[in-house]
């Protein structure tokens, strides 16, 4: 995921995996009152412009055919209020009036095209644009060839936006913004990831409590890739099952003040980030939160 003008926030194993941002246009809702015309002496009374004129969805889908861009529209708004009802405690977010633009592509090549990224390395993509802490665009770009009316990645995708709303002066840490998108994946996807962590631990490949947490970028290397998103979602479970989710974004929001030591202390009473290593064999079972649902 690509976010303007902080830090970028994708993984980069090669120049082919850079993020293209487009910034979206911003739709003004107007609110529109029974008019009052004088003609001639007479009042006449003009009916208000009926609901489906103001449109306050916070999605757009381009690239498919109307009947199925309504089908993932439909799709994200629902993903979008659970994201922010699970993650943030907000039942009822306010619709965004930069909305998120979520262009499907038909092919790997069409994805990697508009992403500037090889076709077998990511089946989605996000890129965010910030000027302080007001957002200028909101983008999505997803392979649509499967089956599936809605694309497999956008749930994933859709998360990284939503969390960007909390953190919008700077990035939450790679580890957890990944970790949280991954928990909203579906079962399979999770357990993927889950057996490539795992068969790293097995071979002493795995990073260690510390280095996860203090790691700044992605792996260059694909396959430590793989390995850092299944050890990420693993941690970003565990903690959470510790307590809950807003305990975990309540921790995420000290990091940057008081350091991770600290935080993890406060939220979670845990006194060294060696004691984190437990994580791996106490973790959560798969979608065990029931995020995934979905």
């Amino acid at each position: 995921m690509q976010r303007l003008p902080n830090p970028q926030k994708v993984p980069l194993p090669a120049a082919s995996e850079k993020r293209a941002c487009v910034v979206s246009k911003t739709v003004k809702v107007r609110s529109l009152p029974m008019l009052l015309v004088l003609l001639t002496g007479t009042v006449l009374n003009v009916p208000a412009w009926s609901a489906e004129h103001l449109d306050t969805s916070s999605v757009v889908v381009r690239g498919t055919s109307d009947a199925r861009g309504r089908a993932i529209r439909e799709h994200a708004e629902a993903m979008r209020r659970e994201a922010f009802a699970a993650l943030l405690g907000e039942e009822s977010p306010r619709p965004w009036r930069v909305r998120c633009v979520i262009h499907v592509h038909t092919t790997p090549e069409s994805f990697a095209a508009a992403v500037g990224g090889s076709p077998i390395d990511a089946r989605g993509a996000t890129s965010l644009e910030f000027a302080g802490d007001r957002v200028l665009s909101r983008r999505i770009d997803v392979v649509g060839d499967g089956p599936e009316i809605v694309p497999d990645a956008i749930n994933h995708e859709l998360v990284h936006v939503v969390l960007a709303d909390h953190f919008s002066l700077a990035p939450p840490p790679r580890w957890a913004d990944e970790g949280v998108a991954l928990l909203f994946d579906s079962p399979e996807k999770q357990r993927a990831h889950e057996a490539d962590f795992q068969a790293a631990r097995r071979r002493g490949m795995a990073w260690s409590a510390e280095e996860l947490l203090t790691l700044e970028d992605y792996p260059d290397d694909g396959g430590r890739q793989r390995v850092f998103y299944g050890q990420s979602a693993a941690l970003v479970r565990w903690l959470i099952a510790r307590r809950d989710a807003a305990t975990f974004v309540r921790f995420l929001d000290d990091i940057d003040v008081d350091g991770i030591a600290a935080s993890l202390y406060r939220h979670y009473s845990i006194h060294s980030l060696a004691s984190v290593s437990s994580a791996w064999k106490e973790v959560a079972s798969i979608n065990s939160l029931g995020l995934s649902k979905r």
